[in-house]
């Protein structure tokens, strides 16, 4: 089970279809050990790109929370929850970047990470390894030559600056939850 919300509000816990930025750049800070409100602008450079291996299925959890203070402060209430998730999914994720000694400290971390990992909550930790080939994780050549491999039926979403959609998950800060604009091609 993974969760890559980019909408989530208050009581609604959405998910995409696959991998954000800001998941899988909140992936990498918990195997280097980068916390909340630390400077994450050095992973500004990475381009990123997700093939859909197997698209999985969107399912939905509810959650009761009882006796949460009113926003009024006057009583209580019981709150319910959505959250979306996708089951029996699996993903490529790729990264580039011209900055090769930061790629392979990432590298180095999801081999050995600092802290636990999870698919978007630590609801999901990951039942699998986070690299394919951890032998030789760093290839030359660009996203395009390396997910648009294999399957021609697989979906592949590339970071482009002229995409055809925008989707808001580009952190700039977890501590404070913000985020900017990025273009996607599919």
């Amino acid at each position: 089970m993974q969760s890559w919300g980019y909408r989530s509000r208050f009581d609604y816990r959405d998910t995409a279809l696959e991998p954000t930025r800001s998941g899988v750049i909140g992936l990498i800070c918990a195997a280097m050990g980068i916390a909340r409100g630390e400077d994450i602008s050095r992973f500004d450079d990475i381009r990123m790109g997700v093939r859909v291996d197997k698209p999985g299925r969107p399912e939905r959890d509810y959650h009761t929370a009882l006796d949460v203070i009113k926003a009024d402060g006057k009583g209580t209430d019981t709150v319910v929850s959505h959250r979306d998730y996708i089951a029996d999914a699996s993903f490529t994720v790729g990264l580039q970047s011209g900055n090769k000694d930061l790629l392979e400290e990432i590298s180095n971390h999801l081999k050995s990470p600092v802290w636990p990992l999870f698919l978007g909550r630590k609801a999901f930790p990951l039942t699998v390894p986070p690299l394919l080939d951890s032998s030789e994780p760093l290839k030359a050549g660009t996203l395009e030559d390396h997910l648009l491999r294999g399957d021609a039926g697989s979906r592949v979403v590339l970071e482009t600056p002229d995409g055809e959609r925008t989707q808001h998950d580009w952190p700039v800060c977890f501590g404070n939850r913000r985020f900017r604009p990025r273009s996607l091609r599919t």
